[in-house]
């Protein structure tokens, strides 16, 4: 069984996503800047709901109505640009102008691919929480009649046992199905959902990693400019869970409003952070899965 080499995997994505920014830039700038220009307006949106929503104002939720309208096209949009990256990454030819927007097979076929495998997770966590919850209502109801206090508390450890079942479980089928999707769906012009959970047997820990490699440095780079701005978020001090709320609704409409008054700032600042998280991201899983097919001789990994 092949296993995908951490420190290589990490060390190509790096290199990639820094080396080839300018190139990962153009073939995402399109779809980029329109989804920018959409988030801001869908900020615009959000900055009177959750004032709203502090002011406990009913018409909160139908201010909110078109933003919720709105995630299906910027979902689409970041598709298009995950797309674009993976073909960039497997070397494959495209388009050497700065209009290249692939909106076609390529594109709906990953986003498939990703609905496919949203939809087996949900079907799988289904499936083990109802498992669960017969399991709990059998020891519960043998337990009750000799001693409803212990039964009581049997099944709330059951309950804490299955929400940690459930979370380890859901990480452990989203690396599974996700890792290795992205170029399966473009190299091999299959939906790929089956195909990326095949090839990731027995390399879990390691995606995990490299997963872990390439997000954390990033969320970290995108929270500190956030506490930049905005400052750190609230934490409870005894106030009651409403007031907490309150505050915590004040800190998102502050960082809300301030990435909307300085847009020219904010939005280049996010840009960038979207290039090198796309170019380490599909560096990272080309990387690792011509690894595990190169006896298959497929295409090599584009060369820095």
């Amino acid at each position: 069984m092949k296993k995908i080499p951490v420190g290589a995997t990490i060390a190509h994505a790096y290199r990639f996503a820094f080396g080839n920014f300018p190139a990962v830039l153009r073939v995402t700038a399109p779809a980029l800047v329109l989804q920018l220009a959409l988030s801001l307006f869908m900020i615009g949106r959000m900055i009177p709901a959750l004032e709203a929503m502090e002011a406990k104002d009913p018409s909160a939720f139908s201010l909110l109505g078109p933003v919720l309208l709105l995630y299906p096209l910027a979902f689409i949009l970041f598709f298009v640009q995950f797309t674009a990256v993976t073909e960039l990454a497997l070397g494959q030819a495209m388009d050497a102008s700065w209009f290249h927007f692939p909106v076609g097979k390529k594109m709906w076929r990953l986003l498939g691919g990703f609905v496919t495998a949203v939809l087996a997770i949900a079907g799988l966590l289904l499936a083990a929480a109802l498992i669960a919850w017969l399991m709990a209502v059998l020891v519960s109801s043998g337990l009750s009649a000799a001693s409803p206090r212990a039964a009581k508390t049997i099944a709330g450890l059951l309950a804490l046992l299955v929400i940690l079942a459930c979370y380890c479980g859901l990480i452990f089928v989203a690396v599974r199905f996700f890792f290795l999707l992205a170029p399966v769906n473009v190299a091999e012009a299959r939906l790929g959902v089956g195909r990326a959970w095949l090839l990731s047997r027995g390399n879990f820990w390691r995606a995990f990693l490299v997963t872990l490699a390439i997000v954390l440095p990033i969320a970290i780079l995108e929270y500190v400019f956030i506490f930049a701005v905005a400052g750190f978020p609230p934490m409870p001090h005894g106030e009651g869970p409403q007031a907490y709320e309150t505050a915590r609704l004040a800190w998102q409409t502050s960082i809300l409003s301030t990435i909307w008054r300085h847009w020219y700032i904010s939005l280049p600042v996010f840009a960038v952070i979207m290039v090198l998280y796309l170019g380490a991201g599909c560096a990272a899983q080309v990387f690792a899965y011509r690894k595990l097919t190169e006896d298959e001789a497929l295409a090599p990994v584009a060369a820095n």
